[in-house]
Parts: C-alpha cells; sequence; structure tokens
C-alpha cells in the first residue's frame, strides 16, 4: 500500500497530483485545512492538506508439482466433454494460512477464446497465464483490512505531525528545548475524537506545564520585609510602588518604604512621591547599620518594602556590597529578584545564575506588554525552582501588577496562541 500526502491550495490541484503520481486508482482517505507557517500564516488563506492511499493487491503464484504440459493436456481432454468450462477447484493450501487458492482451466499454452460461455473466457481473469493458479481474497476482509492499514498509516502520522507542531510552538514561545522534550514526552498517547487533537494537546500541555511548576510553589510564610533587587532598568522602584499601594490602600496594611541610597540619583526623589502620595514613611538608609537601626524603629509596620539600586550581575563587588546589606536584615524577609522578560533567555540565566549568592528568593517578571514570547518565565522557575511570585504588564499603578500561581503562568504561556492553528493536521 502507498500513502502520500500532499499540501495544495485547492482540491482540484490535489486530484491532479495524486492521479499523476498513484494513479485512478488511489482514493482520498482525509483532507484538512493547514495554516501557512510563521507570522504571514495569520495572514494568509490556509491551505489543503490532502492523504490519499493506494492498495496494491499481491498475487500468489503456486508452483504446482504436475507441469504445465500435463495440466494442458487434461484441459484439452476435459474440453473435448464438457460444454461449460469446469468449475474451479477449491485447493487448500496450508502455507497461506488456509485461505483457498483457486485452479481455473486453461494451462500452458492455452488459447484465451477457448470455449467462452456468455462471454466469459476459459482462463479467468486474473488468473496466472502459465499456471492457471490465483488467489482470490474475500472482499469484505480485503476492505477491511485496507480500511485498518489506512487507519493506522493516518493516525501515526496525524500524531507525529501533532508533537512536531507543538514542539516548533513551544520553541517559538522560548521554552528551553529540554523543557519542550518534557512536555511532549507523552503527548498523543491518550485516545481523541478526530478533530479533537488540538484541544486535547493543549490541555495535556496546560496539565503538564502546571505539574512542573508546582513543586516551586510549596507554602511559605510570607516575611514582613519584602526586598527589591535586580539588574538596572528592569522596573524595582515601580514594582515596588505598585506592591506598596496594593498593600496600604486595597489590604489596608501599614507599611514603610525604605531606600538602600549608595550611588544611584534621584531614586530617594521619585521614592518620595510614592510615599507622600499613599501617606505613609519613607527612609533613607547609606549603610547595613542604618538599614538595621530603620527596621527595628518600624517594628510597628505589616510589612516594610526595601527598595535597592541596579546591581550588575557581572559585578561582584556591587553584589557583595548588596549583600552586605541583606545580612544587616535580623529577620525573615522576602528577596524578590525583579527581571525583564525583554531580556534574552541566555542573559537571563546568567543574571539568576550570579544573583543566586545573595539567596533570592522569589522572581518578579515585568514588561509582560513589551514581549509577545513569555517561555522565559517556565525557563527560569524550571531551571532554578524559585517561584514568580507577580507579573508585571505595564506602567499603571497599582492595576498592571498580577500575583502569579502555576495555572496563570501556563495560561501566560498560550496568549494568543490558537490550538487549531497549531495543529496542522
Amino acid at each position: 500500500m502507498k500513502i502520500k500526502r500532499y499540501v495544495v491550495r485547492e482540491m482540484q490541484e490535489a486530484i491532479r497530483l495524486i492521479k499523476q503520481d498513484l494513479g485512478p486508482e488511489a482514493v482520498i482517505v482525509s483532507s484538512y485545512r493547514v495554516p501557512s507557517k510563521g507570522l504571514a500564516g495569520f495572514f494568509t488563506p490556509r491551505l489543503l492538506e490532502v492523504t490519499a492511499a493506494l492498495d496494491e493487491p499481491h498475487e500468489i503464484n503456486l508452483r504446482l508439482k504436475r507441469a504445465p504440459a500435463q495440466l494442458t493436456a487434461a484441459a484439452g481432454n476435459t474440453a473435448g466433454r464438457q460444454t461449460h468450462p469446469a468449475a474451479p477447484l477449491p485447493l487448500k493450501q496450508q502455507g497461506h494460512g488456509g485461505r483457498t487458492l483457486y485452479l481455473t482451466g486453461g494451462g500452458h499454452g492455452a488459447k484465451q477464446q477457448g470455449n467462452p460461455v456468455n462471454g466469459r473466457p476459459a482462463v479467468e481473469p486474473g488468473a496466472n497465464a502459465d499456471t492457471g493458479v490465483r488467489f482470490v481474497q474475500p472482499g469484505h476482509e480485503r476492505g477491511n483490512l485496507f480500511e485498518m492499514i489506512v487507519n493506522k498509516e493516518i493516525g501515526a502520522s496525524r500524531g507525529e505531525d501533532l508533537v512536531i507542531n507543538w514542539r516548533e510552538a513551544l520553541l517559538k514561545m522560548d521554552v528551553d528545548e529540554n523543557i519542550v522534550d518534557s512536555l511532549l514526552s507523552d503527548l498523543g498517547s491518550e485516545s481523541s475524537q478526530p478533530g479533537a487533537e488540538s484541544e486535547n494537546a493543549y490541555l495535556h500541555i496546560k496539565r503538564q506545564i502546571i505539574r512542573l511548576l508546582e513543586p516551586a510553589y510549596i507554602q511559605a510564610p510570607k516575611a514582613r520585609v519584602l526586598t527589591f533587587v535586580g539588574p538596572t532598568g528592569v522596573g524595582k522602584t515601580t514594582t515596588l510602588a505598585k506592591l506598596a499601594t496594593k498593600l496600604s490602600l486595597d489590604e489596608q496594611k501599614k507599611i514603610a518604604l525604605v531606600a538602600v541610597q549608595t550611588y544611584r540619583l534621584g531614586a530617594m526623589e521619585q521614592l518620595q512621591v510614592y510615599g507622600d502620595f499613599l501617606g505613609i514613611p519613607v527612609e533613607v538608609v547609606m549603610t547595613p547599620a542604618e538599614l538595621g537601626r530603620v527596621l527595628e524603629n518600624h517594628a510597628d509596620k505589616d510589612y516594610i518594602l526595601v527598595d535597592t539600586a541596579g546591581r550588575s550581575a557581572r559585578n561582584n563587588g556591587q553584589l557583595l556590597e548588596l549583600k552586605s546589606f541583606l545580612n544587616a536584615v535580623g529577620e525573615p524577609q522576602d528577596i524578590f529578584l525583579v527581571l525583564s522578560l525583554t531580556t534574552k533567555n541566555r542573559d537571563l540565566n546568567k543574571i539568576v545564575y550570579e544573583f543566586q549568592r545573595i539567596k533570592c528568593s522569589k522572581i518578579i517578571f515585568t514588561k509582560l506588554d513589551e514581549t509577545e514570547t513569555f517561555g522565559s518565565v517556565l525557563n527560569v522557575v524550571n531551571n532554578y525552582g524559585m517561584p514568580v511570585a507577580y507579573l508585571a504588564d505595564g506602567q499603571g499603578i497599582p492595576d498592571c501588577i498580577s500575583e502569579a500561581k502555576p495555572r496563570s503562568i501556563a495560561e501566560l504561556l498560550f496568549r494568543g496562541v490558537d490550538p487549531d492553528e497549531t495543529m496542522a493536521t
């Protein structure tokens, strides 16, 4: 059996190619509309994928011990005594699974026109010209076998395409290749109804992502001191202001703001504006000892949010200086590593790796509104085991920030992804 697939614009083109390649006996077993590759696929008409199959029956030639000449003689003797051709004699052949082989009239050298009856030749159509033996396969068995083989081939091909297309989609989301392989390891193992493959695959991958993230989200008591660290330009101060507004206005918590001021100019003024707006105290510290005293002075506060200057992950001196401030906190604290989703995957891994020296406990991703791919969120959690606490997607205070959970991260990854567009078979 030959099975071949064509991707064309119209069905007429597919029919022409099928006849050209497989002949007029081929049958169309499936056809689907598929999107074009890349971003252009969202703006161009869908292509048509057509799968055709050609059943190739196999003749079984049976070598008889009886010589062809003897068959001819026997046929000649019989022809003189009969007005009709002899009925085929069933010959059971154990070597062919108990199926029936039919010995028909006519042998080596027999003429096709010998005693035709009702226009039928003495040698049955499909019989071997030399031995007169042909294999007759029951029609219903042949049809079932053909259908079974086609369904098996199409199902296997569809499953392979499903994995290939979702693998390509996840890689385009910037998900690490090893994570993609893990998510797709058993895709397609569950049976599904035709036409539901894309939706089932989407739900399956989403569940796998949630399971992958859950170990990092083991519940731990929230600390009173919330410290924000990270590279320059990722939005630490703005993120702090968003959370401070939520805690103060929405949750009615008593809070204080602290700015670690070592070399950054203008940070104090920005933080003071937020403090004046919320009516909360703002402190500035220059040394680790000052930070310790300020925390003691605000022992009555529910939360103290500490803003720090941006540090380069490549500057060991700056990281050690930051660590000295964090060590001055004499109580449990949540250290939020603030990262921008516009940063390249490789650079993100480097930043998280280097900031592990100061024992960051949670991650905040900012600038979701400035990118179209969110695989980095999954990569960081999987590679370093730290949960993502918040996701910030704009400059609005306090609306443009939300708490992150495994389910919300899984939904974020598939933002704007249509399962039917991803499914190409």
